[in-house]
C-alpha cells in the first residue's frame, strides 16, 4: 500500500504565489488611489484608461506571483504556476459573474483569459533563472 504524503512545500508555494500577487496588487491600488489615479477600493472602475492600467499591473503581478510559487516549489514549480493559473482563470470568471457592473466586461474576460498564460511565464522566468544559476554556480566550482 502506498503511503500519500500531503505536499506541504506545493500547498505554501501556492499560498505565498497569491499573497504576493494580493499584496502587490492591493499596494499599488492604494497608490494609485491616493495619487487620485483610481477609484477607491470597491467602487467601480469604469475609465478605459484606469482599467487598461490596472490589466497592466494584475498581468505584472500575477508573473511575480507564478515566480514566488514556483522558487518555492522547486521540484514541483510547473504544478504550482499550473494552480496558481488555474486560480486566476476560475476567480475572474466568478468575479466576472459577481461584479459584473464593478469593469468593463472586456477586462475581467482578459483577465480570466490570461491567467494561465501569465502564470506560465512565470514559471519560465524561474526555470530560466534556476538554468542561469546553476551555469554561475559551475563556473564557480574549483577543477580537480
Amino acid at each position: 500500500m502506498k503511503k500519500y504524503t500531503i505536499p506541504y512545500r506545493l500547498i505554501l508555494a501556492v499560498i505565498a504565489g497569491i499573497i504576493t500577487t494580493l499584496i502587490l496588487t492591493g499596494l499599488t491600488h492604494v497608490i494609485m488611489n491616493l495619487l487620485g489615479m483610481h477609484p477607491p477600493l470597491f467602487k467601480p472602475m469604469l475609465d478605459d484608461l484606469q482599467v487598461q492600467f490596472a490589466l497592466f499591473y494584475h498581468s505584472l503581478y500575477a508573473i511575480v506571483g507564478a515566480f514566488v510559487a514556483a522558487m518555492i516549489a522547486k521540484n514541483q514549480a510547473r504544478r504550482a504556476v499550473f494552480i496558481l493559473g488555474t486560480k486566476e482563470l476560475i476567480m475572474w470568471i466568478i468575479g466576472t459573474i459577481l461584479l459584473w457592473n464593478h469593469a468593463p466586461l472586456w477586462s475581467n474576460i482578459t483577465k480570466a483569459l490570461l491567467g494561465i498564460p501569465l502564470a506560465w511565464i512565470g514559471g519560465r522566468l524561474y526555470e530560466a533563472y534556476k538554468k542561469k544559476k546553476a551555469l554561475t554556480h559551475a563556473k564557480t566550482l574549483p577543477l580537480t
